[in-house]
């Protein structure tokens, strides 16, 4: 009878010993997911205006939500191609929140702009990716200026 407990003593601890190894592979492969997906963010965020390496980020699918309506990838691209940005804003993220759903994920957080003349916007956003063939691209985006607190009162 003790060499049966040992037994299963045995068996019990080298299936949570491989279970833990696997969700601590698995949660730095979310890690990785995670940085890469930030990565993404910060590459698109300093070439929004280039098509060049959008063209890269923007799945073919994609689809921007802006006031005036659906935008697709290449309307987007083809707009940024005719209208250059005539002068860069200095941008950051804050509040950045990534969540992955296995082969989806969402990025959410705000953009804040500060323009030549110091003046400062900020912008609520939500970003969709798609992992297809191993790569991360953008499928949705949506942005929502956010009001000034004078604004909001």
């Amino acid at each position: 009878m003790p060499s049966r407990v040992l037994r299963w003593t045995a068996v019990v601890s080298l299936v949570l010993c491989s279970l833990g190894g696997w969700i601590s592979v698995g949660a730095s492969a979310d890690n990785k997911q995670k940085h890469d997906l930030l990565g993404l963010e910060k590459k698109w965020l300093d070439a929004e205006d280039d098509p060049g390496i959008l063209e890269s980020i923007l799945a073919d699918d994609f689809i921007h939500v802006l006031p005036a309506g659906f935008v697709t990838k290449k309307e987007q691209l083809e707009y940024l191609r005719r209208h250059p940005a005539a002068q860069k804003e200095l941008k950051h993220f804050e509040d950045l929140r990534v969540r992955i759903f296995g082969t989806a994920a969402v990025v959410n957080g705000v953009v804040v702009a500060t323009s030549a003349d110091g003046k400062t916007r900020k912008t609520l956003f939500t970003d969709v990716f798609a992992l297809r063939s191993g790569k991360w691209q953008a499928v949705n985006a949506q942005e929502l200026p956010q009001p000034a607190m004078e604004e909001r009162r």
